[in-house]
């Protein structure tokens, strides 16, 4: 199970990676990695989590967890 995350992880973070393109400077990744996260990732999160009858709460705490994902993806690419 973990390594599966580990694998999916790293395949988000490729991606974001191209979105970014080459050498991206710390503010524009980290703005882009919040946008993605939220924008993108939560976003649908609470499309599926609507029709599902899931909780609110439920859905920030996913959300929130792709939306520090996505920034801390930004960090990292863009040091």
């Amino acid at each position: 199970m973990f390594a599966l995350s580990f694998a999916f992880a790293l395949v988000a973070a490729t991606c974001f990676g191209f979105i970014l393109g080459p050498k991206p400077n710390l503010a524009h990744a980290v703005n882009q990695g919040g946008l993605v996260g939220a924008g993108c990732v939560a976003a649908s999160f609470g499309i599926n989590y609507q029709f599902a009858n899931r909780p609110l709460t439920l859905w920030l705490i996913d959300g929130g967890y792709h939306v520090a994902q996505f920034v801390l993806f930004g960090v990292v690419l863009g040091v």
